[in-house]
């Protein structure tokens, strides 16, 4: 019996795709997170991060659902992945002492820069100023965001970069949370970018 060999695919980098044996699982469980992998075979798997600590887990994964980690978290501190569908709003003043959002602080003790709030919703008593739903892609090593533009009943993509800070989460008076992805719910996928009413990139 010989060895099965691995090659691992952009080492440095995070992926998440479907896991081939859990099509059936909750939404959760049906994903694996973290290096790609391929064997001499061509199969494609993931070392699932997800695991837990000491816990060695290969996921073989259908490479069509594979989708890139953008290093931008929501709100939630949720990855966000290409195929994920995300909502984004943006919101001024309001933000009331009873709310519990999330707090970062720097693992950095020599940083002394200010703890900061990062919102996943808008929190109650602040004004919406704006709010799209879309699809996180990559072009050309940018991440955007997809979503169907109202006034011109066009596709139309924005950088994502737009929406958060320095440290890679939702910026000052910005709600971003991640509300599913594309290959788990069909039905929001089209709906959010509006494919049942003929959506199309006209650019």
């Amino acid at each position: 019996m010989s060895l099965k060999r691995y090659h691992t695919l952009y080492p440095y980098s995070i992926f998440r795709a479907q896991i081939v044996f859990k099509n059936v699982a909750p939404p959760d469980d049906k994903w694996a997170e973290g290096v790609l992998c391929r064997d001499s075979e061509g199969t494609f798997s993931i070392i699932d991060r997800k695991a837990g600590e000491g816990v060695y887990a290969m996921e073989p994964v259908f490479i069509d659902t594979l989708g890139l980690a953008s290093g931008f978290l929501d709100g939630n501190k949720r990855d966000i992945f290409e195929g994920d569908i995300i909502r984004i709003c943006r919101f001024s003043g309001g933000i009331l002492p009873d709310n519990k959002p999330s707090e970062i602080v720097s693992e950095n003790r020599e940083d002394e820069s200010p703890e900061r709030t990062v919102f996943a919703d808008i929190p109650e008593g602040a004004e919406q100023l704006s709010c799209l739903e879309g699809v996180a892609f990559m072009n050309g090593g940018v991440f955007f965001v997809q979503f169907f533009d109202e006034t011109s009943k066009t596709l139309n993509a924005m950088p994502l970069y737009m929406f958060f800070g320095f440290d890679m989460l939702p910026a000052e008076g910005t709600a971003v949370k991640v509300i599913g992805n594309m290959y788990d719910d069909e039905e929001l996928f089209a709906k959010t970018l509006r494919l049942s009413e003929g959506g199309q990139d006209k650019n």
